[in-house]
């Protein structure tokens, strides 16, 4: 069961998110606008782009996760 400060602290964390994607949206709709392409067409290319961006960190990681720990003496 959560405490009254869990939910506060969920509610939070959704009040941020809900910001993000509004700031995302509004940017969004300009570069739209600038560039006359659909909403649709710049939201996607935004999506791909964050997905590459996503593998890319992933992949670049992926070394640093495998490497073993070095035992200190």
């Amino acid at each position: 069961m959560k405490t009254d400060r869990q939910e506060l602290q969920e509610l939070e964390e959704q009040a941020v998110v809900n910001s993000e994607v509004r700031f995302i949206a509004l940017e969004l709709m300009k570069i739209s606008a600038l560039t006359g392409k659909s909403f649709h067409d710049v939201a996607n290319e935004f999506c791909e782009n964050a997905l590459q961006l996503k593998k890319a960190f992933n992949e670049a990681a992926a070394p640093v996760r495998r490497q073993k720990p070095k035992r200190r003496h």
